[in-house]
């Protein structure tokens, strides 16, 4: 048995911080939790897919699906898709390289939508309000693992050129009391401004008013930041934070 955990934030193909985060986990015995969006944005989408295939086949890393990975995972079926948002970076490589395709495909077979410890549960993007009475396959609560929640009638954020969802939290002030949510994907919770301001560059906690608790764990990987992560104890219990730098 490990003594516990270390939750990993995105990576988006920044596989130096990547490396780091494994060893730091070996060293301490602790078992890898990635909350999704491996690849894009980043230098390295084939380091990035070699170390992430080798820790599928050869330990027991949980591996949780991110919207950047599930879109890369439609590219490689020759769904017709839209490349954006860093993307192009990791599709370059896929279509030259078939090798590093059947890779991701390997490593992206064993994602999982969430993952639990006792009153933690991990995900990418934000988890539904219904997922606490048991509701774990709707459309909406597994769509909530991807993208967390966006207000589709207030349009799109303009930023670098690129247009993003406007997101929103509410999903964040129904985790129930003594419960935890550690996600990914979103790298300005709860501020006005748009996600990619540089100054967001740190984990986000936030206690609701009911005593739920939310860690975001993007602090902008592929995007001129960093890996960040939170060492759980075996039970889920929240024993300290630590960051990945080149």
């Amino acid at each position: 048995m490990s003594n516990g955990f270390l939750v990993v934030g995105d990576i988006h193909n920044e596989v130096t911080m990547m490396q780091q985060a494994v060893d730091f986990a070996t060293a301490a015995d602790l078992r890898l939790v990635f909350v999704g969006d491996l690849v894009d944005y980043g230098p390295e989408p084939l380091a990035t897919i070699e170390l992430a295939n080798k820790l599928a086949d050869t330990t027991d890393t949980v591996f949780i699906e991110g919207n950047h990975d599930n879109k890369v995972a439609r590219f490689l079926k020759g769904n017709d898709i839209t490349i954006s948002h860093g993307m192009h970076i990791t599709v370059n490589l896929l279509k030259e390289d078939k090798q590093a395709g059947e890779m991701f495909n390997n490593v992206y077979s064993k994602m999982l939508s969430f993952f639990r410890v006792n009153n933690t549960v991990m995900a990418h993007g934000g988890v539904h309000g219904d997922f606490w009475t048991g509701d774990t396959e709707s459309s909406s609560v597994k769509s909530t693992f991807l993208y967390g929640q966006v207000d589709r009638e207030a349009g799109f954020i303009e930023r670098n050129g690129m247009n993003y969802p406007h997101r929103v939290y509410g999903w964040t002030d129904l985790i129930p009391k003594d419960h935890r949510v550690i996600v990914g994907h979103d790298r300005s919770p709860f501020e006005p401004i748009p996600q990619f301001d540089s100054n967001i560059n740190e984990i986000v906690f936030r206690t609701n008013d009911s005593g739920g608790e939310v860690i975001f764990t993007d602090t902008g990987a592929g995007k001129g930041g960093f890996v960040s992560g939170v060492v759980l104890n075996p039970l889920g219990a929240v024993i300290d934070t630590t960051t990945f730098k080149n």
